[in-house]
């Protein structure tokens, strides 16, 4: 879904510099990709904390558990 938003704005911004396409596609294509990786980084929240929901749930969540998921997110 990245690239694609990715990709995408790229193509618009190529296009509104040759001149076949406008500002406003450039915007949108801006305005999807902000959206694109706001609903990637909250899955991957959403995984994260479930994750840790579930081994709460089974009794085996320890500090480590909690440590590494620090890390994981601290590298964004």
């Amino acid at each position: 879904a990245r690239l694609s938003s990715t990709s995408a704005l790229e193509a618009n911004k190529l296009g509104y510099e040759v001149g076949v396409r406008i500002n406003i596609d450039v915007l949108n294509a801006q305005s999807q990709l902000a959206d694109t990786l706001q609903k990637l980084s909250r899955a991957r929240y959403d995984t994260l904390l479930a994750q840790l929901r579930l081994k709460a749930a089974a009794g085996t969540l320890g500090e480590e558990d909690v440590l590494a998921i620090n890390a994981l997110l601290a590298e964004r």
